[in-house]
């Protein structure tokens, strides 16, 4: 699943093309329903303890990082290049949430949400395996949490082979950034 550097793809290509996005997107669902998720198998969970404690909250791209993740899975298409300043700008207003049993990102005014069961935690690395369910099915993935000297902590999510690096944001960083999302980023020549 290549679904957070294409999730920020996507949605760039949404926003600039919103009108045609939903025509096709109509024309798709009458063409072909879409195929359910699929079913979750029996995972045996176990309790994330202190670990989930410290994932749950709210996040936020840490930019630099994502940049570099976004340029190596794009490192093989050069014309998508030309989306990269159009994503590092979306990023900026993108949050994350995370709650017990589930993660949900708000990115240009849509929100998707996946959901996780812990199967395996790693105190010392400070590390959580788990199945995650989101649109594509299910799948497996991790989430590591860093803690820095000062405080901040740094999230991060893998599935896949993905990696999607977050830095801890407060309450109100996160609305303005969730209320931020609902509109593209600003271009010169583009307002």
């Amino acid at each position: 699943m290549k679904i957070f550097p294409f999730i920020l793809a996507a949605l760039a290509a949404l926003s600039l093309f919103p009108a045609t996005a939903q025509k096709e997107e109509g024309a798709q669902k009458k063409a072909a329903p879409k195929a359910a998720p699929k079913a979750e198998a029996p995972v045996k969970t176990v309790d994330g303890g202190a670990v989930e404690k410290k994932f749950i909250g709210k996040w936020a791209p840490n930019p630099e990082a994502m940049m570099k993740e976004i340029q190596k899975g794009l490192a093989d298409d050069p014309s998508a290049a030309l989306a990269l300043p159009f994503i590092e700008a979306m990023m900026k207003n993108m949050a994350v949430s995370v709650q017990k049993g589930e993660v949900t990102i708000h990115a240009m005014g849509d929100k998707q949400t996946a959901t996780y069961k812990i199967t395996k935690v790693d105190k010392a690395a400070n590390k959580l395996t788990m199945q995650i369910t989101d649109d594509e099915g299910v799948g497996e993935g991790s989430a590591t949490i860093e803690e820095n000297k000062d405080g901040s902590k740094k999230l991060i999510l893998e599935k896949d082979g993905d990696k999607f690096i977050l830095d801890d944001i407060t309450e109100s960083e996160f609305e303005k950034r969730k209320n931020a999302a609902g509109q593209a980023p600003i271009f010169p020549g583009l307002e």
